[in-house]
């Protein structure tokens, strides 16, 4: 059975517009793509525009989620606190690095 489609007097309320880490989620569960690869194409528009602070803070988002992925992941490997923590710094060099490169600034 199909869909049902509302009567013409139920109004449905549009989604709120992705943000950007949602549209990197949802673009890398389709296809493996680098992070460079996704900055260039949304430096292009190809997701939509956004302005500095929407990327700066899709920036914090990965920073913030290399943190605390590192700190699991590093715990259940048994890794000690200072080797989870060097981690951390080349993970956020590296993505900081790529954002750098494609936009010119952090």
């Amino acid at each position: 059975m199909g869909r049902v489609k509302p009567p013409p007097w139920v109004r449905i309320p549009p989604s709120p517009p992705l943000n950007i880490y949602e549209i990197y989620i949802e673009v890398f569960s389709e296809e493996i793509i680098s992070l460079e690869d996704f900055l260039v194409n949304l430096r292009d528009g190809r997701y939509g525009k956004f302005d500095v602070e929407e990327i700066r803070n899709f920036r914090f988002q990965l920073e913030n989620n290399v943190q605390q992925s590192a700190f699991v992941k590093g715990g259940e490997l048994g890794l000690f606190e200072d080797e989870i923590e060097e981690i951390i710094r080349e993970k956020i060099e590296e993505i900081r690095k790529s954002f750098l490169e494609v936009f010119g600034w952090l």
